[in-house]
């Protein structure tokens, strides 16, 4: 196995588990008081694929380098510390110390690609819907550690995270809206997060499954406005995106065919879950919100 596909694997599911291991007694507790147990694994979702990008910015750092701005200095130096803040944002999620900093550093560097790469790439081509889709998706991802931020200061400052946690909430229900939409206009492309990469060969009724997968996101973003349903919705969008990686991507790795298909599936798996991470995490601040207002 070469190292482009080895220590992305080897970091992404040790971290998976490593995460799993610390929050099990969080994840028994939340199971005995409601059915959305699975919201208290959103930073360890959220961790594994940090890690796992964490091995690509390390392997293939060149290729990285390529996507940075031509005009920003040092760009392979950038592939690279972005890597380590990629890893140290996962230790800490799964390590359980310093989440405070670790998010509110995540949420910037997320914006800051929506910022210097995305947007622009959008604003440069606005007839492509890719470029706003990349740009909505980093966006939420930055809004998702603005929550965990959110999260673990509610005691100290509960305005500011209730604040937080209702932008992050009006947010993602509109970017879910926005990808459910796609979904149901091209159903030939893969569910989940929205690319323009067909669905494999291998999925069966793949155009039902992208039209139950727009109508269910489209379902889910709409509760999500709703404040009284925010929280479920955005359980329920994670619960959809963790069994879209399990049953499309997984399978992806092992049908692969060549290394640069398992990078491609290595980046689906973990991206998704990233995705369903996010609006777990999301999910958990709009609760804990709503459980600390007066």
């Amino acid at each position: 196995m070469t190292p482009a596909v080895l220590w992305p694997t080897l970091l992404g599911l040790s971290f998976l588990a490593a995460g799993i291991l610390t929050y099990r007694r969080d994840v028994r507790a939340a199971a005995a008081r409601d059915a959305f147990g699975l919201v208290v694994l959103g930073p360890t979702f959220v961790a594994a694929a940090l890690a796992a990008f964490a091995g690509e910015h390390f392997t293939i750092a060149a290729n990285i380098a390529s996507i940075v701005p031509k005009w920003l200095p040092a760009r392979l130096f950038i592939a690279y510390f972005v890597g380590v803040a990629h890893l140290a944002a996962a230790s800490s999620f799964v390590a359980r110390r310093y989440i405070r900093w670790a998010a509110i550093s995540l949420a910037v560097m997320f914006a800051l690609f929506v910022l210097l790469m995305d947007l622009p790439a959008a604003i440069a081509h606005p007839a492509v819907l890719l470029n706003w889709t990349l740009a909505a998706r980093q966006a939420t991802f930055a809004m998702g550690a603005l929550a965990l931020f959110a999260t673990e200061t509610r005691g100290r400052w509960p305005d500011t995270s209730r604040t937080i946690a209702a932008i992050a909430r009006i947010w993602t229900a509109g970017v879910l809206v926005l990808y459910g939409v796609q979904h149901i206009m091209h159903p030939e492309f893969t569910p989940g997060v929205p690319s323009p990469v067909l669905t494999a060969a291998w999925v069966p009724l793949p155009q039902l499954l992208a039209y139950a997968t727009g109508v269910l996101l489209v379902v889910f973003g709409i509760a999500m406005f709703i404040e009284r349903f925010a929280s479920a919705g955005a359980a329920l969008c994670g619960l959809l995106m963790t069994l879209l990686t399990l049953a499309l991507y997984v399978p992806d790795f092992f049908l692969a065919g060549s290394v640069q298909q398992r990078i491609m599936a290595i980046n689906f798996v973990f991206d998704t879950l990233l995705f369903a991470g996010t609006v777990l995490v999301i999910s958990k601040a709009i609760a804990a919100a709503d459980s600390s207002r007066p």
